[in-house]
């Protein structure tokens, strides 16, 4: 019975998550990134540091892949949540009862062979990731809630879909274009929001879970560079998190002749030279690399031998369940396994199937609606971005980039460097992206060979000389930590996070409100109630026709500013039930809180701070207009 130890921890732990709310963090925690992984890890031969990336990853693509499918049959519920961790708890005890129990030191963690120097760097990397991310990350100051840097764009995106899917959004629709379903690769949302489920409401949760992934990220770099060499491979991991090219030649300048400001010097400069954000920037923003990046690493190191059936078959397995959580990860396995058939053609064989069976977990996901996806030659990001493609990407990919482009001097890595110029050359030929700006994320996954490749090469060069040109490729990261730890940028003042908290306690869950087209809404932010539409980029970015988005704003403009059939109209079209008039209302439509004041149907429910909301009564409503009298919307 000693051997079951473990399992016998889990069930207190899922037991006491029942009722405190902390542990069901830590039940959460445990059983999306580490379960599955040591259910798994012991049926495909891997190498002690692979078993470190392999765990974790595995983890958090089965146990959210369980939840949604779970979910689907009982509903997405708290309950259905400690349902799937049961389920994992009898799996995990079943498997100690065949191969015996997995977490003894010498045969899981061998810490003997992870050198303490490597732990270091690891710790280091979640540390720096955590303190930057809880300084720009939905962080209190006197205004309000700060989201800012990198982040002020896209995080609340990601909190609009968290937040939506713990207040009844399931199966999703966008919560910020509805009457869509959400095809966007959300899954790491999906994470998030079942690790907060078992809480309750706690969005201080992204920073950390970010510093997490971001320290997967170079445990998985790790495991695919540690096959050259220890050296080779801390090299490739602070490179592959920290480095980048030469735009911090801008940071210098502005403080040699006193310019500097850390709201002003920001290295990324968007469709001029500088204009490929670094990867320390993406992966504090980007939230679908952060499980998109590592997959593929880890899947690069699993086809590095394509004898073995069973890492081809937990490669596939991989490939097949990030699909859902970043669709251009899933795209660069498969480049990454056609770059290995290539070079292994002479032993061609039906094994090589094994990797391509488990697809069939992407297929539900691609049916689902990404059909406007589509593959067309195109040097649009050349035109458009890359003028001068030799100078453009010698600046921004820097020294790791051509210490890459060296490394083709010698022979050897030939999977490295074909698959390295396979994903570079892809954006500069093929447009898959609804906009073409989003090609650019090839080139992080590209990055990925190309730090292998120059830790390769350092790692073969005098110790001091090999010093300086790492930190000569880190000192971009410096740009970006000035730049989200010295901005405050808020996200929702102190009255709008209140009225968001109200909204959660009071409004039905699914509600849909006319709102501003704006990044931050509390509402959505804080509330994870649906609107219209939001910010432009978002929808068009999706693969939304830009038509149609246009329609959406120009009839929320109507509605604002128009008469009052045109706010019938809008309401009726897409079955608002609630009119909120805040900040950005009110400052885009000068005189709306007056015009939705006089309106007969509309009934004032909040009003503090000068932040209103207005509940919807659809029965009035239609009375008063009744040409909207048994015409449903199609939006209901």
């Amino acid at each position: 019975m000693e051997k079951y130890w473990l399992a016998v921890v889990l069930l207190l732990l899922l037991a006491a998550s029942v009722v405190l709310g902390y542990l069901a963090v830590v039940a959460a925690l445990v059983f999306t990134f580490l379960v599955p992984g040591l259910i798994c890890y012991r049926f495909v031969r891997l190498r002690s540091y692979e078993v470190w990336a392999f765990v974790p990853v595995f983890s958090v693509l089965v146990s959210v892949m369980m939840v949604y499918y779970l979910s689907l049959i009982l509903g997405y519920s708290r309950w259905t949540i400690v349902l799937c961790f049961l389920i994992l708890t009898c799996l995990y005890t079943a498997v100690v009862y065949k191969k015996g129990e997995p977490l003894k030191p010498k045969s899981f963690l061998k810490l003997t062979q992870i050198k303490k120097g490597s732990l270091l760097l690891f710790c280091a990397i979640f540390l720096i990731s955590l303190v930057v991310l809880c300084f720009s990350v939905w962080r209190g100051n006197d205004y309000g809630i700060v989201v800012t840097g990198s982040n002020w764009q896209d995080t609340p995106f990601h909190y609009e879909i968290i937040e939506s899917l713990n207040q009844g959004n399931f199966p999703p629709q966008t919560p910020n274009y509805i009457g869509t379903p959400l095809t966007y690769h959300y899954f790491v949302d999906f994470h998030t929001a079942i690790v907060e489920k078992m809480y309750g409401y706690l969005p201080t949760l992204l920073p950390g879970l970010n510093a997490v992934f971001i320290g997967v990220f170079a445990v998985a770099v790790y495991a695919l560079a540690r096959f050259y060499g220890r050296r080779a491979a801390v090299v490739a991991v602070v490179l592959g998190v920290f480095g980048w090219g030469f735009s911090y030649v801008g940071l210098f300048s502005a403080l040699f002749n006193g310019s500097f400001s850390s709201y002003q010097n920001y290295i990324y400069q968007f469709g001029q030279l500088f204009g490929l954000p670094s990867m320390f920037d993406n992966l504090l923003q980007q939230r679908p690399l952060l499980v998109g990046l590592p997959v593929f690493a880890l899947v690069l190191a699993l086809l590095r031998d394509m004898n073995n059936k069973n890492r081809l078959l937990f490669a596939g397995i991989l490939t097949g369940l990030v699909y859902a959580f970043h669709n251009v990860a899933f795209f660069c396995c498969y480049v990454a396994f056609a770059v290995a058939v290539i070079l292994n053609m002479r032993k061609l064989n039906r094994g090589y199937l094994y990797f391509l069976l488990p697809s069939v977990f992407a297929l539900p996901f691609i049916f689902a609606g990404n059909t406007n996806i589509s593959i067309s030659f195109s040097t649009s990001f050349i035109v458009d971005f890359a003028h001068n493609p030799f100078l453009y990407y010698g600046l921004n990919l820097g020294i790791p980039f051509l210490l890459a482009i060296i490394s083709f001097i010698k022979p050897g890595q030939k999977y490295l460097k074909l698959t390295f110029l396979a994903l570079f050359l892809i954006p500069n030929f093929l447009l898959m992206t609804p906009w073409n700006w989003d090609m650019y994320k090839f080139f992080m996954f590209a990055w990925i060979p190309i730090v292998v490749l120059a830790g390769i090469v350092l790692s073969k060069t005098p110790r001091i000389v090999a010093l300086t040109l790492v930190l000569l490729s880190i000192i971009t990261a410096s740009s970006v930590v000035i730049y989200n730890v010295g901005t405050e940028f808020t996200a929702v003042s102190w009255s709008e996070y209140q009225l968001g908290v109200w909204v959660r306690d009071n409004i039905p869950e699914n509600a849909v409100f006319l709102t501003y087209y704006s990044i931050q809404c509390p509402p959505s932010i804080i509330a994870g109630r649906l609107r219209i539409t939001a910010y432009f980029y978002w929808p068009y970015g999706h693969g939304e026709p830009l038509s149609e988005i246009q329609a959406r704003k120009k009839a929320i403009d109507n509605a604002y500013t128009g008469s009052e059939s045109q706010l019938a109209a809008t309401i009726h079209e897409y079955n608002v039930n609630y009119v909120y008039a805040g900040k950005d209302e009110q400052q885009n439509y000068p005189g709306c809180v007056a015009k939705l004041n006089t309106v007969d149907w509309l009934t004032p429910i909040y009003s503090e701070n000068d932040l209103y909301i207005y509940q919807v009564n659809t029965t009035k409503m239609d009375t008063c207009n009744p040409m909207f009298q048994n015409n449903n919307s199609i939006y209901r």
